[in-house]
Order: C-alpha cells, then sequence, then structure tokens
C-alpha cells in the first residue's frame, strides 16, 4: 500500500515536504475539550514563520549534515536572532538582510557548507511561494487562519502594528498530521525510513522537533537593548 493510501482517506494529494514543512510550523488544532488545558508545549505561530520552511528543508534535502550540527546551527541562529539582531527588525529590509548573512554565517562556522541563493528566492520570504502553499493547504482544508485563539479560558490576540494572525491546522489537517508522523515513526523504529518515500519528511519532522524544543526553552527574559 503506497503512502498517499495510508494517510490519506480523503484522497488528498501526498504532502510534499515544503507543504508538510508548514503544517509542522502552524499552530495545533486544539479540541474544544483541550481548550482549557492546553500543551505546555504549545507553540503558536504566525505567517512570517514560514520563512524557516523553505531554510530547513533546504537544509535536511541537500545538505549532508548531521542531526548534531543541524541544532547547533537551530540554536546559534536563534540566539543571534533573538539577541544581536532583534533590535533591527524595526526595519524589515534591513532585518531580512542581516538574517539572512547571519543564517550562511552560522550555517558555514557548523558545517563549513552554505545556502544557495535560489533557497531565498524560493521562499520569496513572506510571499509568492509561500503564500501558494499556503493557499493549498488551505484549498485541502488543512490549515485555517484566525486573529484571536482560546488560550486556557482566557482568549489571546497577537498585536504587531497590525493584529497578527494565527494559522492553526485544522480538524482534519491535525488528523493528516498526526497520522503522517505515526506512520514516520513507525518505520524509523524498524529502520525503514531511508528507503521510504519520506524520508526527507522524517529529516524535516526531526528538524522541527529540535526547533520547537529550543524555542521552548527561551524563557529567559529579554535584554533591553
Amino acid at each position: 500500500m503506497s503512502l498517499e493510501q495510508l494517510i490519506n482517506e480523503r484522497n488528498e494529494a501526498i504532502l510534499k515536504v515544503d507543504e508538510y514543512g508548514l503544517l509542522c510550523m502552524t499552530t495545533p488544532y486544539l479540541p474544544p475539550e483541550m481548550e482549557s488545558d492546553p500543551s505546555p508545549e504549545l507553540l503558536f505561530t504566525s505567517k512570517q514563520s514560514y520563512m524557516w520552511v523553505p531554510i530547513l528543508a533546504y537544509v535536511v534535502e541537500k545538505l549532508d549534515i548531521s542531526e548534531e550540527d543541524t541544532k547547533i546551527f537551530l540554536e546559534m541562529s536563534l540566539d543571534s536572532l533573538t539577541t544581536h539582531h532583534r533590535t533591527r527588525w524595526s526595519n524589515r529590509a534591513e532585518a531580512l538582510e542581516g538574517m539572512l548573512e547571519m543564517l550562511n554565517s552560522m550555517l558555514f562556522y557548523t558545517t563549513r557548507k552554505k545556502l544557495e541563493d535560489p533557497i531565498f528566492e524560493y521562499a520569496s520570504l513572506f510571499g509568492g511561494s509561500i503564500e501558494d502553499i499556503l493557499d493549498r493547504l488551505e484549498g485541502l482544508g488543512l490549515v485555517e487562519e484566525h486573529y484571536v485563539e482560546p488560550f486556557g479560558s482566557q482568549r489571546m490576540a497577537m498585536m504587531g502594528f497590525v493584529p497578527f494572525g494565527f494559522t492553526k491546522r485544522t480538524r482534519l489537517g491535525e488528523e493528516l498530521f498526526a497520522k503522517l508522523n505515526s506512520l514516520m515513526l513507525f518505520y524509523a523504529q524498524k529502520n525503514l525510513v531511508e528507503d521510504s518515500d519520506f524520508k526527507i519528511h522524517y529529516r524535516f519532522y526531526r528538524a522541527w522537533e529540535m526547533f520547537k524544543s529550543i524555542i521552548m526553552k527561551m524563557d529567559k527574559p529579554l535584554d533591553k537593548k
């Protein structure tokens, strides 16, 4: 039985790596019975977080580096973005230019490899192909966007210059996401991932789990500049 038959009971097409990446970096669906008791490691995301998807996809698909090197790269990159580069985000163009330069520096320091320029053209930095992928996932009924999210007994909104939208998985998106992850973990336990048709998905899953773990440990107060 193919992967498509195993994970898609409603005839949706198999998720590509970048589509799976967007699903990873999308706020999880919480059924009503869980909204009053959210997971202590629930990560809310906005569309800006999707800029990491093509970067992580490129790292896991094109670069032959270990999980330990991937973890070091992510730790150093996130630490730099939230300290040295934090004050630059008031100027979007300057911030993005600095972020891309920093990511390449961190990757080269860790692995002696560099990201290729086409990855940044592909990412379109919050637009273009990212929006196309998101539109497809929305069309499949796997994700949806809201401005207000439940958080325990409260309702939460995130305000920047304008309100941020929380893109979250739908119930169907959560089911599909959980089913694919369970299948990949089963194959990993049997040492069959490398011969499967979703080995890159699994590598992205591992990178995403590292990414999320690093974020959840960043609980120190922000230093004022």
